[in-house]
């Protein structure tokens, strides 16, 4: 297995994009929906890192403004304009020099990350690692893991009626710390997913639009939840589950098949974070083995800069 980060340039998500500290949370957000992206670098001048900043972060400055009274579109759009280093994570944890994959999975477990920037001694970033990497990695894999996903699928899903506006999405996913909604119908059944990047998708089109109003802003969601869901059956080995997010690119499955008919979800972190909580770390570097040997096997094409 590979045991430093230089020898780990394939793991980290290409052509990183960074913003600065003092570009807005709006730019961020836009950003992010265009690059299909949930974390972004904050960097100084010089490119060295100053924290990050994620999508959780925007929907809960979004959430702050949400939950005044008499809010307006335009009131949302112009509370969005502040620089991002007002709601950034400062100080983030970072991937090191000498960092292997065993520590970066155990930093993204035990502190509940979802992606990490790669800096160099000198504190510039090069790259950025993140759950998708590290779960694209067991997907690859045709080798079962030898764990269902019924043992690490969570069952206590946070959901919103199909007749449910962005402000109630907003104020659910902020509270209850939650990046994806079922979106379910009159007869309990999922009839969509309602995620973080589909609010920022909906705010960076708002934001574009001349002489916003609030009911603009605040539609339905039916009007732009992800309709398409995909699934994965409770007896399937994780290494299926992670497989549908690698080539689906998506961070969260739907359980068809979840017991009493329950609504029941599997996302990255439950295949990182709650796969090394339930089973160990041992059992999360198993799953991530075939490619780590695969690709530590190969000559390297490049260095790390």
């Amino acid at each position: 297995m590979p045991r430093k980060t230089e020898d780990l340039w394939w793991l980290f998500t290409r052509q990183t994009v960074k913003v600065t500290a003092r570009e807005s949370v709006l730019t961020a957000a836009t950003i992010m929906q265009k690059r299909n992206f949930r974390h972004l670098p904050v960097v100084d001048e010089a490119g060295r890192i100053l924290g990050m900043i994620s999508a959780q972060d925007i929907i809960d400055s979004l959430n702050f403004v949400l939950s005044e009274p008499g809010r307006k579109t335009s009131d949302v759009i112009k509370s969005l304009e502040i620089p991002v280093e007002r709601i950034m994570v400062h100080n983030s944890i970072c991937v090191e020099p000498g960092d292997g994959v065993a520590e970066i999975a155990k930093k993204m477990a035990f502190h509940n990350l979802g992606g990490m920037p790669v800096v160099d001694e000198r504190g510039i970033v090069r790259g950025i690692v993140t759950l998708r990497d590290l779960v694209s990695l067991m997907g690859t894999s045709s080798d079962p893991v030898g764990v269902p996903v019924s043992e690490i699928m969570n069952t206590n899903v946070v959901t919103i009626g199909e007749t449910g506006r962005l402000s109630e999405a907003v104020r659910l996913m902020s509270e209850k710390r939650v990046r994806r909604l079922p979106v379910v119908g009159a007869q309990a059944g999922i009839e969509g997913i309602l995620s973080s990047k589909d609010a920022l998708r909906h705010l960076a089109r708002s934001a574009t639009l001349p002489g916003p109003s609030q009911a603009v802003f605040d539609t339905g969601i039916v009007d732009f939840m992800t309709k398409d869901v995909i699934t994965v059956s409770q007896e399937d080995d994780i290494r299926v589950a992670a497989s549908k997010m690698m080539i689906f690119g998506i961070g969260g499955l739907a359980v068809e098949d979840a017991p009493g008919g329950r609504i029941a979800l599997i996302t990255e972190r439950d295949l990182i974070r709650t796969l090394s909580s339930k089973k160990g770390t041992g059992v999360l570097m198993d799953a991530l083995q075939f490619e780590l040997e695969l690709q530590n096997s190969r000559p390297p094409t490049r260095s790390f800069p």
